[in-house]
């Protein structure tokens, strides 16, 4: 999965430019309702990310001119992926923030948002349909996914999700199954793992996320 599948492109993101004055961005970004908001210049190219707390605190605890512009209070100017990345780059490098800039060629394209970056992971984990969430480990971590894959023969598999990645003792996987089984049809379940070698950590009932 890539970045291109995910982002929201830049018509859907309000902005600013590096040359307004610090007053005039304090209004955009408390028109939209943000935090935060990308930064261009008259070009298109990503300058950098404004924090709305950050403009409050330079006019109204520094005492700043109103009539600057905001090039000395933008934040990440260093921080962007490409549409091209991979999912596994961008959940590195959005971390604390609420979102991380899609730059080409210095161009901004758009935004990957935290909430994106939660539907991957929520479907991952088949919170997306919700189902019979299972626990488990396997100390042959060499091959377990092959080994449960085969065990698991005939079940719709909604999510999967491993743990513990690099760890010669143990390994955990948890899986979201489709919804739908009687008691009894996951007791033999159960029994079908534990008897492939499986140890059950967890097993429970969740339902669909929006």
């Amino acid at each position: 999965m890539f970045v291109r599948d995910l982002y929201l492109e830049l018509h859907e993101v309000t902005t600013v430019r590096n040359d307004q004055s610090v007053t005039d961005v304090y209004e955009t970004i408390n028109k939209s309702g943000y935090r935060c908001i990308p930064v261009i210049d008259t070009e298109g190219m990503y300058k950098g990310m404004i924090y709305k707390v950050h403009i409050m605190e330079y006019l109204y605890e520094s005492d700043g001119d109103k009539n600057a512009t905001i090039d000395s209070l933008l934040k990440h100017t260093d921080i962007s992926i490409s549409k091209f990345s991979p999912f596994l780059k961008a959940l590195i490098a959005i971390k604390a923030l609420p979102f991380v800039c899609v730059v080409q060629d210095g161009k901004l394209l758009g935004i990957l948002t935290q909430n994106r970056v939660e539907s991957v992971l929520k479907d991952a984990f088949g919170m997306a349909t919700g189902g019979i969430n299972i626990t488990l480990s396997s100390v042959e971590a060499k091959g377990m996914i092959e080994k449960l894959t085969k065990t698991l023969r005939g079940e719709n598999i909604e999510g999967m999700f491993t743990l513990d990645n690099g760890s010669v003792i143990a390994r955990r996987v948890v899986i979201t199954l489709e919804d739908g089984k009687t008691e009894e049809e996951i007791n033999v379940l159960r029994d079908k793992l534990i008897k492939h070698g499986f140890r059950i950590l967890h097993i429970d009932h969740i339902d669909k996320v929006e």
